[in-house]
């Protein structure tokens, strides 16, 4: 019976066809169980794999994946499980244990994305000196500062409803933002319920996302990525650029990350797996976590990590899973650089087109189409993202060239 590995796709997306070359590559039979396009998208990657399923409904549960596996069993001898959705990384979890593939538990993903639990972790093992609560309307009216403050879900997605407090005139808006949330599609099997917000001490300085990978306990930190673009827009943060290494933190910052998320992680007894831990750092505070997520960062972020050090962290993700790690080859650091572009909700496409911005791009990829008509949603709304190779840049001229990408695509609407 041939060995096969499962992938679990939100709506045909996350990433299937560069999991499937991966796992095609050694020697597996890929089978895939996705949920329904909310968008009514055909997937484009149905030749690429073994076997394709598609449950009801626009998010899996374990009913049905369990119930998946219990079909395929028949016919593969399944070694492994995984998603880069954030929403089924606990599915991801459940399945490994019962497959008994090389992941962690699935409680220690349920402490690491509900960020009030993460941030109670921090603070027992003296990780953090910031405090987060449950955010209620009586919480809200006793905030002296507001500014000093961040309110963001207690288990979310993509920066939705991520944004400091005097931003929240309030306190009743909220339950309005969670029903649009429950209500948007494509996050369907997110956001549910009763509105769960939390309120946190305001992290300061330049925000990072480490990109790591942990083998039977060993952290290895293979990119250190700058957010050099972050934006508010209405009730969600947007993170528009990325630069590998960063521009802005001082060495010795830079060079005490590693350790600092090495027992960050530690304090949840991670001892596998891959991870896209965000952090800031200010000079009075040190370095402090937002979220350790419990898998790889989006956009380019597997690209850039790629270019920078060699190393291609879905690749490495699967082969921890299965137990067989090949070592990196040595490889010339690059500086890498990428822009995510977001469109304005409600509003209908009339062209888009590429500018000349004085540096070709690597690679770049739209997401939508002339004459389509973006969702009206509060959460981020994916346009395209472009991807460069800044190496040959002075510090200067990277500075620059973050501004001037902003140009790279032009995005026109109608009236």
């Amino acid at each position: 019976m041939k060995q096969g590995f499962l992938i679990l796709s939100h709506q045909g997306l996350s990433m299937v066809p560069p999991l499937a070359a991966e796992l095609a590559r050694r020697g597996y039979a890929v089978c895939v169980l996705s949920s329904t396009s909310a968008r009514g998208l055909v997937p484009d990657w149905g030749a690429q794999v073994t076997h394709a399923a598609f449950a009801d409904g626009h998010a899996l549960d374990w009913a049905q994946v369990s119930a998946h596996l219990d079909a395929l069993s028949g016919r593969f001898r399944l070694v492994g499980c995984i998603s880069v959705w954030d929403g089924y990384r606990d599915l991801m979890a459940r399945a490994n244990r019962r497959l008994g593939a090389c992941d962690v538990a699935p409680e220690a993903i349920e402490s690491l994305r509900d960020k009030l639990t993460m941030r109670d972790t921090l603070r027992r093992h003296g990780l953090t000196r910031k405090t987060a609560q449950v955010l209620t309307a009586e919480r809200f009216a006793a905030l002296a500062d507001r500014s000093r403050h961040f309110i963001k879900p207690r288990t979310g997605l993509a920066s939705f409803g991520t944004f400091r407090a005097d931003r929240l005139a309030h306190y009743d808006e909220l339950a309005a933002l969670w029903r649009r949330a429950c209500d948007d599609a494509a996050y369907c099997g997110i956001f549910g319920g009763e509105p769960a917000f939390i309120v946190e001490d305001l992290i300061r300085g330049p925000e990072c996302s480490f990109e790591v990978s942990v083998e039977r306990g060993c952290i290895t930190v293979h990119a250190v990525h700058e957010k050099v673009d972050l934006q508010s827009h209405g009730r969600t943060t947007l993170e528009n650029a990325c630069t590998c290494p960063p521009l802005s933190l001082p060495p010795e910052a830079l060079a005490s990350g590693p350790e600092f998320v090495a027992r960050c992680l530690g304090a949840f007894g991670i001892d596998s797996g891959v991870y896209h831990i965000e952090a800031r750092h200010h000079p009075e505070d040190g370095w402090e976590i937002i979220e350790i997520n419990p898998r790889i960062g989006g956009a380019y972020i597997v690209d850039s990590t790629q270019l920078h050090c060699g190393v291609d962290l879905l690749a490495r993700w699967i082969d921890l899973l299965t137990g067989r790690i090949a070592t990196p080859a040595p490889n010339e650091r690059r500086h890498t650089f990428f822009r995510v572009f977001f469109g304005e909700g409600g509003r209908t496409v009339r062209r888009l087109s590429r500018r000349d911005t004085g540096q070709p791009a690597l690679r770049d990829k739209l997401f939508v189409a002339e004459g389509e008509r973006l969702p009206q949603v509060e959460r981020e709304i994916f346009v395209g993202q472009a991807l460069w190779d800044i190496t040959a840049l002075s510090s200067a001229e990277r500075a620059h060239f973050v501004v001037a990408s902003q140009d790279h695509f032009a995005i026109e609407y109608h009236a």
